[in-house]
């Protein structure tokens, strides 16, 4: 396998550093988060969790945005094989539930899953301002919250927070998109202010462009290929000078590629963040230029092991951050991108 092997994940004290994306984002936790990881962060075990620990009798749930996206059932299946090395049975443990994309549907699974007595929740958020009814219920009720790829605006109401390093995700495709066109290139960014994860994104992206590009145009694409490729279309209609389009996710990056291959440029560079496998094919091909790849299994490992440690009674690291990495028409031989990092 050409894999490279990452580093599992660093476990940094910087409880700001996720910025919400309502009302709870202040100007502190930007400033936290323009810092990656250094000096003081620390690598955790995958083995975390008292072995002695009884797990025969938990239940755990997972209540991701959506099963419809690969990335969470890719997220599903680091969480089901950890389940496994702990040696629980993911088949009768795991409880999982789709909320489609919706917030309230979502609170609406996560009062059930109270009533079913679960013994911890692993949550993505679709709105981290409107789950937070569901996290009091939760915190309420004694049940541990695992909150994984976008903080919620109440960190308070969660164990843990675990998710890629979204700030350093900007900052690569930034600095690889600096080293491919000139200062004041024109360009244009899809963005999606609703999830932190997102809006870290394209704060890494932006902190680190400073005022190198003429930024044309700024649009909430919500992450959707179908949304964001008639933006696309009309971005580089209106300018044909645009030279390059930054994405907070693979799929806004699909769009773009769509749109510039119904309009025969070949000369844009895309970015996209996630390493979704089937977005690979493209930065392969040239049709994209990278993606800052994420490692939805590691978080879902990393998540079953808080859980247990968490409900054996261990202190657990109030944030872990799992790197990312930019792959690259360069570097893409040195992947199996065949499935996620």
């Amino acid at each position: 396998m050409k894999k490279r092997l990452l580093a599992l994940t660093m476990a940094v004290a910087m409880t700001a550093s996720m910025v919400g994306c309502g009302a709870g984002g202040n100007d502190a936790a930007g400033n936290a988060a323009e810092s990656p990881a250094g000096d003081n962060a620390a690598e955790v075990s995958a083995s975390a969790g008292n072995s002695d620990t009884d797990v025969s009798g938990l239940t755990l749930a997972y209540v991701p945005t959506s099963m419809n996206n690969p990335f969470w059932t890719a997220m599903m299946g680091g969480i089901r094989e950890e389940m496994v090395e702990k040696g629980m049975d993911p088949d009768k443990q795991l409880v999982t539930v789709d909320a489609n994309s919706d917030q309230a549907t979502m609170n609406n699974y996560i009062y059930d899953l109270i009533n079913q007595n679960v013994d911890a929740v692993i949550m993505a958020p679709m709105d981290c301002t409107a789950c937070t009814e569901a996290l009091q219920a939760c915190a309420d009720a004694n049940i541990p919250v695992i909150n994984v790829d976008t903080a919620v605006d109440r960190t308070d109401l969660v164990a843990s927070v675990i998710a890629s390093d979204n700030y350093g995700a900007g900052v690569q495709c930034a600095e690889d998109m600096m080293s491919r066109l000139g200062e004041g290139s024109k360009i244009y960014i899809m963005n999606q202010p609703s999830g932190s994860a997102c809006v870290q994104r394209e704060k890494g992206f932006l902190d680190t462009v400073g005022d190198y590009f003429e930024i044309l145009g700024t649009s909430d694409t919500s992450g959707d290929t179908a949304t964001t490729l008639p933006v696309a279309e009309d971005a580089i209609t209106a300018d044909k000078d645009i030279a390059g389009f930054f994405c907070i996710n693979d799929m806004a990056a699909l769009g773009c590629v769509q749109a510039c291959a119904a309009s025969n440029r070949n000369d844009i560079v895309i970015y996209g963040v996630d390493g979704n496998p089937d977005f690979m094919g493209y930065v392969a091909d040239g049709s994209a230029t990278g993606s800052s790849a994420q490692q939805p299994s590691v978080v879902g490992r990393n998540a079953v092991d808080t859980a247990l440690a968490y409900i054996a009674g261990e202190t657990v690291e109030p944030e872990i951050v799992v790197p990312v990495t930019l792959i690259t028409a360069d570097n893409i031989a040195n992947f199996d991108v065949s499935d996620w990092q």
